[in-house]
């Protein structure tokens, strides 16, 4: 589909794979990251023939963070450059977070700051056994208030464990990550790919329209209040009703029995 130095993105049938690839800078986020990850993010969006995206990472380190060397420096920056800069960033999570399609993080080794926001920004994630989540703003000098991470990590931790790993800088390896929830899976890490190319054959597999409706419903739901995401779902599997490919897939169905 596209290829540039710092994201690879790959497609085999239904599946495709955005792949950080600065395996040489931990993937660190440089500069131009975010405009590239939006260019691959909206190419497997509008492609009608992708039903699942996994984003992934080439080298040993799934997410590094910001590269410091490149977008830091010690003596006084530009205001305005630091905002949009930082707004990037920003705009990636909120783009992964919204995609229309399914995405999987395969977390292949360890993830730094906003590494981490990039895999909590996906639907879920599933690690390999060398996985773990790095909360180390505050060793620079920075607040955790970077990429969502506030946000993502109550959502998927409650206000308490957010609070005390974002707080103490703290660390959650791939075992204590199943425990918490953050992976869904975790495998031995030469059987990563593997496992997550298995789920997403699965829901590649399933209703691409449905899975969106899925994902809108989610997305709602982890909003708003119970008695309004009931009436939403209502709207939304009303139209799964009336689609062609309900029709065909319960046409086949109904002849199985």
């Amino acid at each position: 589909m596209m290829a540039e130095q710092e994201i690879l993105v790959e497609k085999t049938g239904p599946v495709a794979r955005i792949v950080l690839n600065r395996p040489e800078k931990r993937n660190a986020q440089g500069v131009t990251f975010s405009a590239s990850m939006l260019r691959a993010l909206d190419a497997v969006e509008q492609d009608p023939d992708v039903h699942v995206v996994v984003l992934a990472a080439n080298g040993p380190v799934f997410g590094g963070g910001g590269d410091l060397a490149e977008i830091m420096s010690t003596e006084r920056t530009d205001r305005e450059w630091e905002f949009e800069l930082i707004r990037g960033y920003n705009k990636v999570v909120a783009r992964i977070a919204s995609l229309d399609r399914p995405i999987i993080a395969a977390v292949n080794g360890p993830a730094y700051g906003g590494g981490v926001c990039l895999a909590l920004a996906c639907d879920f994630a599933v690690a390999g056994e060398s996985a773990g989540y790095h909360f180390a703003f505050a060793r620079i000098g920075l607040s955790a208030a970077d990429m969502g991470a506030p946000t993502l990590l109550q959502r998927a931790l409650g206000s308490n464990l957010a609070a005390y790993y974002l707080l103490t800088g703290g660390t959650i390896d791939a075992t204590r990550g199943r425990e918490l929830g953050l992976f869904a899976d975790v495998v031995p890490d030469v059987d990563l790919v593997g496992r997550v190319d298995e789920i997403a054959r699965n829901i590649a597999a399933q209703s691409r329209r449905g899975t969106t409706i899925t994902k809108l419903a989610l997305r709602l739901g982890a909003e708003t209040g119970f008695e309004t995401s009931l009436e939403y779902e209502a709207y939304l599997q009303s139209f799964a009703f009336r689609t062609d490919e309900h029709k065909r897939r319960l046409g086949r169905f109904l002849k199985k029995d």
